[in-house]
This record gives C-alpha cells, sequence and structure tokens, in this order.
C-alpha cells in the first residue's frame, strides 16, 4: 500500500486529496475520511466478485476511486443535485459524494458496486452500442437496485406515469436522461424495470447473452432478436403492457385500498354526524312549537 498527497482541481477550486492503493484499486480521497477510503478497499474484493459473478466477466484493471467529501465541489463536477456518483469509463474511475454515504455505509457499497459495474460494462462494451437505459438498468440489477441518484421522496413516479400514459419510449432515453428531476428519477425506474422484466421473462443467461452479443460491436436491435428472439420494439410493447396490468387503476386502488376505506368512514361518520345534528336541532324546534 502507498499513501501519497495529490492535487484535484474542480472548477478553479483546488481539493488536497490523499491516495490510498493497493495491487487491486486506487482511492483517493480528502484527508477528514481516511478511514472510510480504506475500509472501502477493504470491500472492493467482495464488490468484484459480485459484479463478476452477476455479469460473468472478468474485472481485468485497476480501478480508481475518488471520496469527495464536499458537497459543494461534488455538485460543480456532477452538474446535477440529484447524482450521488459517476463513473468515467475512460479513465477507469469513479466520483463519489461522500457526504451522502457517511450516514449509511451500505449505501456506499451498494453505489460503489453500482459505479464498478459501469466500468466493466464500458471495459467491454463500446460507449456508443450500449443504450443508457440498458447501462443504468443493468447496473441497478447488479447492485440490489441501488442508482446512482438519490430520490428526494417522490414515490410511485413508475406507476403514476403508467396510469397516466407518459412512459417515456426506450429510445427517447438511450443516449442520455433527461436533466429535470421526475423525468431522470422516471427515467432511472423504467431502466431498472426494464431490465428485470426481461429477466423474468428470459431468464438471467438471455440478458448476459445480449451483453456478450454488443461486446461483439451488434446493435442492441440485432442483439435483443438474436437472443430473445423478439423484435426490441414488440419486447417493449410486452414490458409496457405487463406495466398496466401490474399498475392498473384496480391495482392502484386495491394498493391504498386501507387509506380509501379509512377517507370513507371518516366521510361516513361525518355525514352520520350531521344527520344526528339536523335531527336534534329538528326536535328541539318541534319542542318549542308544542309549548
Amino acid at each position: 500500500m502507498a499513501f501519497i498527497i495529490i492535487t484535484f482541481s474542480i472548477s478553479s477550486e483546488a481539493i488536497n486529496l490523499k491516495e490510498y492503493k493497493n495491487s487491486e484499486i486506487i482511492i483517493q480521497y480528502e484527508p477528514p475520511i481516511e478511514n472510510a477510503a480504506i475500509n472501502l478497499s477493504g470491500v472492493y474484493r467482495k464488490v468484484k466478485t459480485v459484479i463478476e459473478k452477476k455479469l460473468r466477466w472478468k474485472v481485468e484493471f485497476i480501478p480508481t476511486t475518488i471520496l469527495i467529501h464536499k458537497r459543494t465541489a461534488f455538485q460543480k463536477m456532477a452538474q446535477n443535485e440529484l447524482v450521488t456518483a459517476f463513473a468515467l469509463p475512460g479513465e477507469n474511475s469513479i466520483v463519489i459524494d461522500y457526504s451522502k454515504m457517511e450516514r449509511t455505509p451500505f449505501d456506499l457499497t451498494a453505489t460503489f458496486t453500482h459505479e464498478v459495474c459501469h466500468l466493466v460494462l464500458h471495459h467491454n462494451i463500446k460507449e456508443k452500442t450500449i443504450p443508457k437505459w440498458l447501462d443504468e438498468g443493468v447496473c441497478q440489477w447488479a447492485s440490489g437496485g441501488i442508482a446512482d441518484i438519490i430520490n428526494p421522496g417522490e414515490k410511485d413516479i413508475l406507476k403514476q406515469a403508467v396510469l397516466s400514459d407518459n412512459l417515456f419510449a426506450l429510445k427517447e432515453i438511450a443516449f442520455a436522461f433527461p436533466e429535470q428531476q421526475r423525468g431522470l428519477l422516471l427515467a432511472y425506474e423504467e431502466s431498472k424495470s426494464f431490465v428485470e422484466f426481461v429477466v423474468h421473462e428470459y431468464g438471467t443467461e438471455k440478458l448476459l447473452s445480449v451483453l456478450n452479443s454488443l461486446k461483439k460491436g451488434t446493435t442492441i436491435e440485432q442483439a435483443v432478436q438474436e437472443n430473445l428472439s423478439v423484435e426490441l420494439t414488440v419486447l417493449e410493447q410486452k414490458w409496457q403492457k405487463s406495466l398496466i396490468r401490474q399498475y392498473s387503476w384496480f391495482s392502484y386502488i386495491a394498493d391504498h385500498l386501507y387509506w380509501i376505506l379509512f377517507f370513507a368512514a371518516a366521510i361516513v361518520t361525518l355525514i352520520g354526524y350531521l344527520k344526528f345534528r339536523r335531527k336534534l336541532r329538528n326536535y328541539k324546534d318541534d319542542g318549542e312549537e308544542t309549548g
């Protein structure tokens, strides 16, 4: 292992980083989070094993991971406040916003796994060959559902998009994801959902065979046709139909049945109370007239 001091510039803002390296990984970090850096190097072998088992490809490079503790400095790099980490495949590098990870070590490991997956995919597949939705979908699948963005609390984004017929077509998110918050979250959700659909319907081996075809230089349309025996457009339609079945208004109501019944009971109680008040008032009025 070795420790050195380097200077890292971010939009004219210089950050002093220490560097830790061993035979498998290089980690550059701000001095206050040295323990986190060393701990991360300790879990790398496990992360590497997970990715190799998922993708069936060996990690044949030494990744560099940069842990940034200053949130403002990281945001200048990411250019999006929802992003917590990103990969630089051309440099075999990963940049992580540690300020978003320090309270939950599991998130750091899972996010790290997600980013290593990106590096492995791009080490084997040319960047223009793998669509963005497949890149992000596979990495969420490989890391147990973790994305490299944070969800600010918005729920049911995919479900709402299905019910309102506002899904992105895959071709719309093939090269880039929207920058706006809701669109970005939906793009990630769709990517994850589509890959999970392929695994559920065709199996893990078929998904990996699609990736291997992309490695050989075929287009995504050819890879899907050759390995899944279906056109990509038809596969997309099957996926969308499965979402409609899953997120129909009936299922949406069923998911929220407790609150609907609670609200209905409250309305019935209120109506009953108002009727009781009216009867009581009428009774009093009748009593005054007869008296």
